[in-house]
């Protein structure tokens, strides 16, 4: 049934002397694990599968996947996976990669390894000066980037924490400079903010990239390229960058009415040289009809800064158990020793709040409704 299936005990339990076995299968040189091995390890129920899919739950969290599909849901939350699901001889897989780097720190951040409590946030407006960034009806995004930045600045220093801006004014800076700012700061993290623009019609939604790990093709490409196999200094922040992308994304889900578009991995020049963790946030479409008109509106730029500094408070809480945790590694390439998952197995996954989940939800239900998307909830626009 299978063409390559290595058993490796990976995982000792503390204090007990036992092994947690992953039963490892090869396809096309590369490392994928069963959704079977996936429940276990995190105390889930066994997975209910359908036609093209599966389900593994608890009382509090929820996994979510198709076959075919490069996308999960972890507790009602988009992930773009590093590779796609597969089915070979009717077990469902997961890719080694994506268990180690994105269902691991959001189903445990507060095992992450060495991560940093965080007491200074450094602000990256896009875009400024001749750069306006993507332009919509109601407004530009370096107008609307400064502006949700300088809101959640004085929201953040009201709760106590540092703040520094990678521009306060309409100035370009390049891109390069951004992170080397950011770089001179300890016990800090990097959130960027943005609006997007559709290269079709209908584009809607809020998204949020962390840096793609060494050797996973960026967003959407099927093939790696010269760049996807670089290391990178943000690399060193795998498992924080996605526990803050998950912190920031759950946050703009509660707070700012659009679409989940998901957590996606890209190598964006501002994340990928980065010291400390961070994040780019897209805030909607400039030029979506009712994404523009909320962007505009001092009610959507207020939500989008409560978002940020609910984010930056949630991953900080997240964090605060960092230890005894062994770095889970995570390869491409068939031929290289390294067993994975190599995941610690001393800690009860990390429960994420219900009361969120259910806030996603009735967010949800209410862009369904023909009410939600015909008026949405605007003030005066800036």
């Amino acid at each position: 049934m299978r063409s390559h299936t290595l058993l490796f005990s990976l995982i000792l339990l503390f204090g007990q002397g036992l092994a947690f076995s992953w039963d490892v299968v090869l396809h096309e040189n590369r490392r994928y694990v069963p959704v079977e091995n996936v429940s276990k390890f995190y105390n889930l129920s066994p997975p209910a599968k359908n036609a093209d899919g599966f389900v593994i739950s608890s009382a509090t969290k929820t996994i979510k996947g198709k076959n075919g599909a490069r996308e999960v849901f972890i507790n009602n939350v988009k992930y773009v996976l590093c590779f796609p699901i597969i089915n070979k001889g009717g077990t469902t897989l997961i890719s080694a990669m994506d268990v180690t780097k994105i269902i691991e720190p959001v189903m445990r951040p507060g095992l992450i390894k060495n991560a940093d409590s965080v007491s200074t946030v450094i602000l990256d407006a896009g875009h400024g000066g001749h750069d306006s960034g993507a332009k919509g009806n109601r407004g530009i995004e370096k107008e609307a980037a400064l502006d949700v930045v300088l809101r959640a600045r004085r929201l953040l220093l009201q709760k106590g924490y540092k703040v520094q801006l990678t521009r306060s004014n309409d100035t370009f800076i390049p891109l390069e400079k951004r992170p080397a700012i950011a770089n001179r700061y300890r016990n800090a993290v990097f959130v960027s903010v943005h609006f997007n623009k559709s290269n079709t019609i209908g584009g809607t939604g809020i998204e949020t990239f962390a840096l793609a790990p060494r050797g996973v093709p960026s967003m959407d490409e099927e093939n790696l390229r010269y760049n996807d196999i670089k290391l990178y200094p943000g690399h060193a922040h795998d498992p924080e960058n996605v526990a803050l992308a998950t912190a920031m994304h759950s946050s703009m889900l509660r707070h700012m009415r659009l679409t989940d578009r998901g957590i996606k991995r890209a190598r964006f020049a501002v994340i990928r040289h980065l010291n400390i963790p961070g994040v780019l946030l897209e805030g909607g479409f400039m030029d979506h009809p009712i994404d523009g008109r909320l962007i505009a509106s001092s009610a959507y730029r207020d939500a989008f800064a409560n978002a940020i500094v609910e984010g930056v408070t949630r991953y900080s809480n997240a964090i605060a158990g960092n230890t005894n945790y062994q770095a889970p590694s995570a390869i491409t390439s068939a031929v290289d020793p390294t067993p994975i998952p190599n995941l610690p197995k001393s800690l009860a996954p990390y429960d994420l709040n219900r009361g969120l989940n259910e806030a996603v939800q009735r967010a949800a239900k209410q862009l369904a409704t023909p009410s939600a998307t015909a008026n949405p909830p605007i003030s005066n626009a800036n």
